[in-house]
């Protein structure tokens, strides 16, 4: 009988004890500082790793990616957002800029626009605004003026002008 109550109690003291160490654990483990994440968008790798150091956190170069916005060599996004509470001594990823793609842009002046569309496809380009004007001496459809110009370097903004034709009377 002696046996009966003694198993059982070891088990009750070992899984106790197992749940006071797990919780003390814990403990110690939470107590660690929690800071929040800085915006890092649009600054330029020493910078921001300055300001990630200041918090207990560090920097880890994720890649790089084209921008048409943000210069080269600053940051375009980082993996944990801004104001997200994190663990001090965590990694923050990021994301560099190449800048914009370049590329020396063809003549399309004079072309329809369906057929501009195709040769600046080829070339990897997309046209991203048109502007539509009438014109009493250029027939409906045809490109007027292209920004940037033929053989200018551009990233990836293409704006073209596009006749409407004459004004209809």
């Amino acid at each position: 009988m002696n046996k009966l109550i003694k198993i059982p109690l070891y088990i009750i003291a070992i899984f106790a004890i197992g749940m006071i160490s797990g919780h003390f654990t814990f403990k110690v483990l939470s107590f660690s500082r929690t800071v929040t994440v800085p915006d890092l968008r649009g600054k330029d790798m020493v910078d921001a790793n300055d300001i990630l150091r200041k918090k207990g956190l560090y920097m880890r170069l994720e890649g790089e990616n084209y921008d048409p916005y943000i210069p080269q060599g600053y940051i375009i996004r980082q993996d944990i957002p801004p104001k997200n509470s994190v663990k001090e001594g965590r990694e923050i990823k990021v994301v560099l800029s190449k800048g914009p793609k370049i590329r020396y842009v063809p003549d399309v002046v004079g072309q329809p626009l369906e057929v501009a569309e195709a040769i600046l496809k080829e070339k990897g380009i997309r046209i991203g605004k048109v502007l539509y004007v009438h014109s009493d001496k250029v027939v409906k459809n045809i490109i007027l003026a292209q920004r940037p110009e033929t053989n200018e370097k551009g990233g990836d903004n293409f704006s073209v002008i596009v006749s409407l034709g004459d004004f209809e009377k």
